[in-house]
């Protein structure tokens, strides 16, 4: 299931999702938190653990991170 940046909403967190970034990344992650706010596009965005990703040197698996959402190119529901 693919899906645009402006459908990862509050229904995602807790799941397991592959994500892929602007910027290359891809990633597998849990999804801990989808922030949403009416005061400027900054602060919407994604907190997330890592659960594998292709940029292991620069991110490491069972870290959180923190990423805006105008940062995710697609996504795909992996599972709960």
């Amino acid at each position: 299931m693919d899906a645009t940046p402006l459908s990862l909403t509050r229904e995602y967190q807790d799941k397991r999702l592959r994500i892929e970034f602007i910027d290359g990344q891809v990633a597998e992650i849990r999804l801990l938190l989808v922030s949403e706010c009416d005061q400027h596009a900054e602060c919407n965005g994604i907190v997330y653990d890592i659960i594998s990703t292709n940029r292991p040197d620069q991110l490491k698996p069972g870290s959180a991170y923190w990423a805006e959402i105008a940062a995710v190119k697609k996504f795909e529901l992996l599972g709960d």
